[in-house]
């Protein structure tokens, strides 16, 4: 994959799963430019997140992950998106397999695995726990292989450019700084999740909220993103990433303990460890506000487990805590809950359109409906699949003749040096989201978060660097979840309400949609 084109016919903004996969889709009818903020994954030493994947396997069958999907949605889920992703997943993982994409083997079938709140066996893993990583692997050399799919690397969108009602291109930052528009027939927006608008998240440091900041910029409607999965065990060290520890080492006999080493989850589910995320995860913030620590958290122990098993069944868990200092097998493992995937986004039809002509939405930023109010574990992959490709099909009737091409701008931006306050900005409202909208909420806390954030608009106005502009990013998309979480009075799914504990099934059982700064429920 090469730089920058001068003009091309399909803009894919992220090189994640759904991205590349809806890039190879569009390879046929166009030119492709997929454009990243960073290295292509197929090239960079910096892997994604562990993941699974949901498929069936010769005991499962399309309605029982069907209603499996329903039961985690807690009566918000689009039942035609769900019916859509169970029911075309398992062609879209027949391709990965046929392109060279390698999940554990064992004599010569496909191992499935229960998780979560999945009622049968139907979890992939690929060798090594990283799942993610080596689906993208797969996409990313065949998108590489074909002759029309380009890609620009160190590019920076800054926004979308709209003419006559409908979006004609972007605009763009290099990676020496100088501003640039694009034009396109389409722009696909799949730059993945909003987790860097928490203090603490599993998500890379390229998670700004792009994607949804800037769709809603151009007047695309947002829809549930009150809707945030917390995961509850993320490591816990200062100057380490927040890395997912994920369920399957609670399935495997992981037991969470306090500081003082008491197992603590049987009082809060009968499932005990193996409850669904959400109870985890605020069981484990009750412990830690219990136990009144300056820094708390909580231990995740696996040394009563049998050593060889561990580290042959969680290389990679096993690997990332030994860079630093903490053997698994013998040594407890600080955590504490941290943002890690975002339900809603902008939101879309089943085959990518957004209420703007030439907008398309794939991946974590969208809104399908597939998840409703809460995720099931594996389907975050199989959606960005099955709902990538779909968007890719959409896409090439887009394809319209005399694009004007590439213009540079005036204006000079910069990529440096780093302005101290915008750092500094961008922790306050890292702070603000993780302190009042986090995984619990309360009015008061809420109204406190926007009003503070509506108070730093001003700084944010005329971002010139990167680095504004991602603060920027950071700063609308925070809003957009504050005002979201707001107005939604009631728990539901990943949005729990102290002052709300319950569900109200008479007002909320609809999606919140905003758009113009209004939320409404639909």
């Amino acid at each position: 994959m090469k730089g920058l084109p001068a003009e091309t016919d399909f803009v894919v903004l992220g090189a994640g799963i759904a991205g590349l996969r809806a890039a190879i889709e569009l390879a046929a009818a166009g030119r492709v430019l997929v454009v990243a903020k960073k290295q292509v994954p197929h090239f960079s030493a910096q892997s994604p997140p562990a993941s699974s994947t949901a498929l069936f396997s010769d005991e499962d069958e399309v309605s029982l992950h069907l209603q499996d999907t329903l039961n985690a949605g807690e009566g918000l889920c689009n039942p035609a998106a769900a019916k859509t992703l169970v029911e075309e997943g398992p062609e879209r993982i027949e391709e990965l397999i046929a392109w060279g994409t390698h999940f554990d083997p064992q004599h010569a079938k496909l191992v499935f695995e229960q998780e979560s709140t999945h009622s049968r066996s139907r979890v992939l893993h690929a060798p090594g726990d990283s799942t993610a990583n080596e689906i993208v692997r797969t996409l990313a050399a065949k998108a590489h292989a074909l002759k029309n799919v380009s890609c620009a690397e160190s590019v920076f969108v800054t926004g979308l450019v709209a003419e006559d009602g409908a979006v004609s291109g972007i605009s763009l930052m290099d990676e020496k700084g100088v501003p640039q528009e694009l034009a396109s027939s389409a722009v696909l927006v799949a730059t993945g999740g909003w987790g860097q608008i928490y203090r603490h998240t599993t998500n890379t440091e390229t998670a700004t909220g792009d994607g949804v900041a800037m769709a809603y910029r151009a007047g695309a409607e947002v829809s549930d993103l009150e809707f945030v999965q917390f995961h509850p065990t993320a490591l816990y060290l200062k100057k380490a990433p927040r890395f997912p520890l994920g369920e399957e080492l609670r399935r495997e006999g992981a037991h969470l303990r306090t500081i003082e080493l008491n197992r603590f989850m049987a009082k809060y589910h009968p499932m005990g460890e193996l409850a669904p995320r959400d109870v985890v995860a605020r069981a484990i913030i009750h412990e830690m506000e219990v136990s009144r620590a300056k820094d708390p958290f909580v231990y995740l122990d696996l040394t009563h487990l049998d050593a060889a098993k561990v580290r042959k069944r969680f290389p990679r868990v096993y690997a990332t805590c030994m860079q630093h200092n903490i053997d698994i097998t013998e040594d407890l493992i600080p955590v504490r809950p941290a943002a890690h995937y975002a339900v809603g986004g902008v939101r879309t039809a089943l085959d990518g359109k957004t209420n703007i002509p030439g907008l398309f939405a794939a991946g974590e930023v969208a809104s399908t409906g597939v998840h409703g109010a809460n995720r099931l574990a594996g389907n975050a992959v199989l959606e960005a699949l099955v709902f990538g490709a779909r968007a890719g099909r959409s896409m090439r009737q887009a394809l319209r003749a005399g694009l004007k091409g590439r213009t540079q701008l005036k204006a000079a931006y910069s990529n440096g040096p780093v302005d101290a306050g915008i750092e500094e900005l961008i922790g306050k409202i890292q702070d603000l989201m993780w302190n009042d909208v986090g995984a619990v909420r309360m009015r008061a806390g809420m109204q406190t978060a926007i009003r503070s954030l509506e108070d730093m608009s001003p700084r944010l106005a005329h971002p010139k660097t990167r680095r504004a502009h991602e603060a920027a990013h950071i700063h609308s998309t925070a809003l957009l979840v504050a005002r979201s979480a707001l107005a939604r009075e009631e728990s539901r799914g990943t949005h729990y309400r102290m002052d709300y504990p319950d569900h109200d099934d008479r007002k909320f059982l609809k999606h919140s949609v905003v758009r113009s700064e209004s939320v409404r429920f639909a």
